[in-house]
């Protein structure tokens, strides 16, 4: 594997998890959000991740493919856990017994996955500076 494989799968894990950073950013901002666009409260949304392999065959024809190896993400799912009822008749978005439907986002939760994807994201940068010094070792070796 050379030092361009390694870059790009290090850059693609930093994608994803930026990606994925964003989407659980959503999840909090949108956590009290009781009527969208299509009339029901938000759903929480999750990122999905898929690996991109890295063969041989690949690395041999990496001129004519795209496959580099690393992580990308295939898609971004909804939940579909049921929504928090609350009983609050006072509000104008309750329904006819007094219970408004909130959105399925625990915050709790929310904050724990975007604890981890910063862990990723902190791990990752690790091996591109791994990758880096490896890279000026490489260049120091040559001169």
């Amino acid at each position: 594997m050379s030092f361009c494989s390694s870059l790009d799968i290090v850059g693609s894990a930093l994608t994803a998890e930026r990606f994925r950073t964003d989407i659980i950013t959503q999840n909090i901002a949108n956590a009290e959000t009781t009527v969208t666009a299509n009339g029901e409260p938000y759903r929480r949304q999750q990122v999905v991740f898929q690996e991109v392999p890295l063969s041989f065959s690949a690395e041999l024809n990496k001129a004519a493919s795209k496959t580099k190896g690393g992580v990308k993400v295939s898609e971004v799912v909804e939940s579909d856990r049921d929504f928090i009822l609350k009983y609050e008749p006072d509000n104008p978005n309750a329904d006819e017994n007094g219970y408004v439907r909130y959105p399925n986002v625990d915050k709790t939760e929310e904050m724990i996955d975007l604890m981890a994807a910063s862990n990723a994201y902190e791990a990752n940068l690790t091996a591109l500076s791994v990758v880096k010094a490896m890279i000026n070792k490489t260049l120091e070796i040559n001169k």
